[in-house]
């Protein structure tokens, strides 16, 4: 029991119950209420898909905004067609380091690199992003009611530098994806082979302890304003969320979620790329039918990529291909296949949440997909002209089968982007990221 004396409470306070079950009080005068989030029958989820080392100037459809022919670049997303928005004509801000490294850092975040201990061509060295990217932003609306907040995935992404870092939880905080498809099947789904029993006597265990100090509870807001009051609210909540998200051990939803196959393959052999890309794609696939999480990325390789691509008669490393002149016949011809290859990944993944049934729909109905790239054109590292496509209506936010425009010649910043995907999202932010590229959303997107 807390015995008080007076309004004021020490930092050091507890919730207690008569059987020693306590709970620590927020420091009361430091954090706001909880926001709370909507809940929907068909819940929302956002997915990142990353490609490396810049896209051709021939990637865009040619046609109007609703009558449109895909590129060939982009036809492997043609029977998708009715499911994307392409977009063309941003400009991919960012900066604080060499091309490759401010692409990838600014591509998501919409803000600069720190300084930091990665060398590139760019001198001071670079560090990681300054801000949270825009996928973390929005698991901070919808990613608290699953077992895994986000699920960041990879397939050979290299070392743990800014060249191979795109997910950041906040400033300096990069998120690693897991490449092993092994060990994303084993955090993800092992919940799936254990004993009910030892699962039941867990749930039991963790069974929410606010119950049994409520009473403590009520004479602790007594004491309190009603802003003070609020925050004790908005902790317990906090606390009743990570207790419920706890009890999900073993309570995969969703009527097609299933063990998923997978299979022993090894993960930095080059030509092993597109079947750890596939493993990871159907657990990605399978995670959001779960309902494990809601927010995932998967990225592909790593900025200054050098895989091989020689499942696709490729033997030349991607970087070095894409450094070549605009001139080089060959070398389009082969940076375009790459860059379809990447495409047809894309419309595995949009095939995949498709097939899976949710309500009158599908799951990437309620889905919205993101594909970026950290340059637009490799052999200059410009972002002028950025290619991004989006895929699925994230539940009706986004009409689909669109080709929108806008003028490279402006160099609007991609910023814009990123705040039409927080307000589809229901996150109302008017910026985002660097404030001097943040102007709102982009008229006509949403």
């Amino acid at each position: 029991m807390i015995h008080l004396r007076s309004p004021r409470l020490s930092r050091r306070t507890l919730l207690t119950s008569a059987a020693g079950a306590s709970i620590a009080l927020p420091w009361l005068e430091a954090f706001a209420p909880r926001r709370a989030s909507a809940q929907t029958a068909a819940p929302q989820r956002f997915v990142v898909m990353f490609s490396p080392d810049g896209l051709l100037p021939s990637w865009t459809p040619t046609g109007t905004e609703t009558d449109f022919t895909l590129s060939t670049i982009l036809s492997p997303l043609a029977p998708h067609q009715d499911d994307i928005v392409v977009v063309r004509g941003l400009y991919q801000e960012g900066g604080g380091g060499d091309g490759h490294q401010n692409g990838i850092g600014g591509m998501l975040t919409g803000t600069t690199l720190n300084t930091g201990p990665f060398g590139g061509t760019q001198a001071p060295p670079a560090g990681w992003a300054s801000g949270p990217s825009v996928d973390q932003r929005i698991a901070d609306a919808i990613g608290n009611a699953t077992k895994l907040r986000s699920l960041e995935l990879g397939v050979q992404v290299g070392a743990a530098d800014n060249w191979g870092r795109m997910c950041y939880r906040a400033s300096d905080q990069p998120l690693p994806p897991e490449d092993d498809p092994s060990a994303v099947y084993a955090r993800v789904f092992a919940d799936l082979h254990t004993d009910p029993a030892v699962l039941a006597a867990e749930r039991a265990r963790q069974k929410s302890i606010l119950d049994a100090v409520g009473a403590d509870y009520a004479r602790v807001s007594a004491t309190l304003g009603s802003a003070d009051r609020q925050r004790l609210d908005a902790h317990l909540d906090a606390v009743r969320d990570l207790e419920v998200r706890l009890t999900k051990v073993g309570q995969l939803g969703g009527a097609a979620c299933a063990d998923p196959t997978i299979h022993a393959v090894p993960k930095d052999d080059n030509d092993a790329y597109p079947d750890v890309g596939g493993l990871q794609l159907d657990l990605l696939a399978m995670a959001l039918a779960c309902d494990v999480t809601r927010v995932a990325s998967l990225q592909w390789s790593r900025s200054v990529s050098q895989t091989r691509f020689t499942w696709l008669g490729i033997t030349d490393g991607h970087h070095d291909l894409s450094h070549l002149g605009d001139g080089d016949a060959s070398a389009v011809d082969k940076l375009t296949r790459i860059n379809q290859w990447y495409m047809s990944e894309l419309a595995a993944l949009i095939a995949k949440l498709k097939a899976i049934p949710e309500g009158d729909g599908s799951v990437l109905d309620n889905t919205v997909i993101l594909y970026c790239n950290e340059l637009a054109k490799g052999n200059t590292h410009s972002r002028v002209d950025a290619g991004y496509v989006l895929a699925g209506s994230g539940g009706g936010a986004f009409e689909t089968g669109r080709f929108v425009r806008f003028d490279p010649s402006q160099q609007i910043p991609h910023n814009g982007l990123l705040i039409s995907l927080l307000n589809a999202f229901g996150i109302a932010d008017t910026q985002f990221g660097k404030p001097e590229w943040s102007d709102g959303p982009l008229s006509g997107l949403i």
